[in-house]
């Protein structure tokens, strides 16, 4: 009898493990889905649908992994160029919340467009029936064309949303400035990623706050950097600790050579590993208060880590960074041009990952799906 207890109670655990989330709401009284935006929003929800959404057990904790899709209507007056969701099950711990940014939209007045979520949230079971819905969803941020903006901006995606946007324009006025030349086998190698040659090799980042406390295996390596000739911050190179694929408290000096103070410098990096290739691995902001033709230093105190998207393991050899962009103290924005990336770097393959944004890969899209007399209709729409 114990034996066949102990069966069932393995059994009873497997049918918790993997609940639809629509059963473990109904469950505990609780709605799985709310979408919370305000009534004067210039995006209001049309439907919402679960999909896939299902729920396990893991501790004391239920784990959802949700699929959903919402249908959303631009419902005010202005063009939407960018917008940012808040998805929390919980607000407690990073694994309770999450967001969806959707870059390089143009959505008119009156249209209806698709976002999905797809991400793992996590919530204790003793949330679970404290009222409410099991999942909300909330409006952070919507940017207009105009680059006003509406939300409360709780996730700071205001400023992610404009350089979004701005590097949209940037690389839309240099494709159609391709076509309208006729440099179309130009403009084919801009849009063709799929050219093994010059696929830009690309890294996972994450930013740890607790590292591994293991000093014997660190070695110093110094930071170089990659000037942009028209960057109003130039970075002059620094250093940082080294552990495989982890860099640990990272220090870039900054120097300010414009006559405006500035607040946040977004610094991106550039790693090369043990068999000398190079990737563009992702940026992380910095808050700080350089005042004009000042010198300063931006310091990271947490752990860097890089690692490839397959999961394998690497090992950096040697480090490099670069301003990605400025933020100034009135609120406006520098970004690199693409005269500037042109001159960054001799390296094709390292160019164009400078040169990659959202936009550029949308349009990628839909060069391949709709060939040029589409790439031309979709570039005539914004310039």
């Amino acid at each position: 009898m114990a034996s066949s207890s102990h069966n069932l109670g393995i059994a009873a655990f497997a049918l918790l493990s993997f609940l639809p989330v629509t059963a473990l709401a109904a469950d505990s009284g609780a709605r799985w889905l709310d979408i919370e935006f305000p009534r004067d929003s210039p995006v209001l929800p049309v439907t919402s649908n679960l999909g896939l959404t299902t729920a396990r057990v893991q501790g004391a904790s239920m784990v959802l992994d949700l699929h959903a899709s919402l249908l959303l209507r631009n419902t005010g007056t202005k063009s939407i160029s960018g917008l940012t969701l808040r998805v929390e099950a919980q607000d407690i711990t990073p694994s309770g919340k999450g967001s969806v940014t959707l870059p390089s939209l143009r959505i008119d007045p009156g249209e209806v467009f698709p976002v999905r979520i797809d991400m793992e949230l996590s919530r204790p079971f003793n949330a679970a029936g404290a009222g409410g819905a099991i999942v909300q969803v909330s409006l952070d941020c919507a940017l207009f064309s105009d680059l006003s903006s509406y939300g409360p901006d709780q996730l700071q995606s205001r400023r992610a949303l404009i350089v979004y946007e701005l590097e949209a324009r940037r690389d839309r006025t240099f494709l159609a400035a391709l076509l309208e030349s006729g440099k179309l086998a130009e403009l084919r190698e801009e849009l063709n990623f799929g050219l093994q040659d010059l696929t830009p090799q690309q890294l996972g980042l994450e930013l740890l706050h607790a590292p591994n406390p293991d000093r014997a295996r660190r070695q110093s390596l110094a930071v170089g950097a990659v000037a942009f000739p028209s960057s109003p911050v130039k970075a002059l190179g620094g250093a940082a600790q080294v552990d495989g694929s982890e860099v640990r408290s990272p220090e870039v000096e900054l120097r300010n050579t414009s006559r405006k103070t500035v607040r946040t410098v977004d610094m991106g990096w550039i790693v090369r590993d043990e068999r000398g290739r190079q990737y563009v691995a992702g940026s992380v902001p910095a808050n700080l208060d350089l005042q004009p033709v000042q010198t300063g230093k931006m310091t990271e105190s947490g752990t860097l880590r890089f690692s490839h998207l397959t999961g394998q393991p690497m090992s950096i050899d040697a480090l490099l960074a670069f301003v990605k962009d400025v933020e100034f103290a009135d609120g406006k924005l520098w970004i690199p041009t693409r005269v500037d990336i042109e001159q960054a770097t001799d390296d094709p393959i390292l160019r164009r990952a400078l040169a990659n944004s959202p936009e550029e890969q949308r349009l990628s899209e839909i060069y391949r799906h709709k060939g040029m007399s589409g790439l031309s209709n979709e570039l005539r729409k914004g310039n």
